[in-house]
């Protein structure tokens, strides 16, 4: 059997992901649990892969699938008002970027000198980025372990999609802003109502978008394209679609299946070794960034609950889908996590590459 990441059709092996995906979607529904369609399938594939790994494949198509109706959603909440509001806080975004990632960098140096890792492993698994893109820029730099950068961006997102919205709700105060009103929209359950010829334009523009970004290696083009032409279309006087309820769950849960699949143990006695000492971490990486956003709160015009989450330790698809579920202003959470992305792989990996490869340079010499 082939194991892994395929990228052929739907296999028998998929489906039973798929599976797997849906029954954990279901019982974390029906049991009332937070981002059920995500969290349920995550879990769950997570678990069969560790058990029955050998019996089990993932398209990675998938995921993308998930991903762009995901862009979608989070591209029809953006109007002129929300981008006015997100180059007011563009400084705020800068700040709390610089500081959060400074305060990573000094807990990746505790971790490399417990652990006996290598700087670029320590950094990589530690940044507040996604997953996958933290994960191809470990392939690309020469010092860098995918396997455990993956496993400790895999735990860091577990964490922070299951501790960020039980804070939310419970210990701050969840009450929608009053730039969410995109978030509480009644929806369809199954069918889209739209234009045909407008759909087939924003699939044609969206898909340019991705088969370019793909090329430039451009972050999650399959999320920020759908999201860059849904936003596109909403501010040039066209109304972006909304995702019926059925469609936007259905691309939480490819998410979370890929999230779960994709968690690599090729070392377990190491994973077993690290697991408490990231825990700690991570759980100190999110109260810290609760900190930040209650001390900002009294400075800034957003609520604290949205503040927290546009500051929170996870990938962007993971906090957008929290915002959602939560009623928060999804245009100014995405922002600041797209903005984070963006500076880490834009700033902080040429950085990263250069140091590898000078330390290399004088290893050879």
């Amino acid at each position: 059997m082939v194991k892994g990441v395929v990228s052929g059709g739907l296999g028998p092996l998929v489906l039973a992901v798929l599976g797997i995906a849906g029954a954990g979607g279901f019982l974390f529904y029906y049991s009332g649990l937070y981002l059920p369609w995500m969290l349920g399938p995550l879990f769950f594939v997570m678990a069969a892969k560790m058990k029955f790994g050998k019996y089990m494949q993932w398209n990675s198509k998938l995921r993308n699938a998930g991903l762009i109706m995901l862009g979608l959603q989070l591209g029809s909440s953006f109007t002129s008002d929300s981008v006015a509001q997100m180059a007011k806080y563009l400084p705020v975004m800068f700040f709390t970027t610089v500081i959060i990632i400074l305060f990573t960098v000094l807990t990746a140096i505790f971790l490399m000198k417990r652990m006996k890792l290598t700087l670029n492993t320590s950094l990589l698994g530690s940044f507040p980025g996604g997953l996958s893109q933290m994960v191809v820029l470990s392939e690309e730099i020469e010092d860098a372990d995918e396997s455990i950068v993956a496993f400790m961006q895999t735990l860091r997102i577990i964490l922070v999609i299951s501790i960020v919205p039980w804070l939310v709700v419970h210990v701050m105060s969840a009450q929608p802003s009053t730039g969410a009103a995109s978030a509480i929209v009644h929806r369809s359950t199954f069918s889209f109502h739209y234009s045909w010829m407008h759909a087939i334009l924003m699939a044609a523009i969206f898909s340019s978008i991705i088969f370019f970004g793909k090329k430039i290696n451009f972050p999650l083009p399959f999320m920020l394209g759908p999201l860059l032409t849904a936003a596109a279309f909403n501010l040039t006087g066209f109304e972006a679609p909304q995702i019926p309820v059925f469609w936007l769950n259905l691309s939480q849960l490819l998410i979370g299946a890929h999230l779960g699949y994709t968690l690599k143990v090729n070392n377990p006695r190491l994973f077993r070794k690290m697991f408490g000492v990231i825990f700690v971490i991570n759980v100190l990486l999110i109260g810290f960034c609760y900190l930040v956003s209650n001390s900002l709160k009294n400075y800034l015009s957003l609520p604290a609950n949205e503040l927290f989450l546009s500051l929170a330790p996870g990938g962007v698809a993971e906090m957008s889908v929290t915002a959602l579920s939560v009623h928060s202003n999804v245009s100014i959470v995405t922002s600041f996590h797209l903005f984070r992305i963006l500076f880490i792989l834009f700033l902080l990996s040429p950085v990263m590459k250069f140091i590898a490869g000078r330390r290399k340079s004088e290893e050879l010499e």
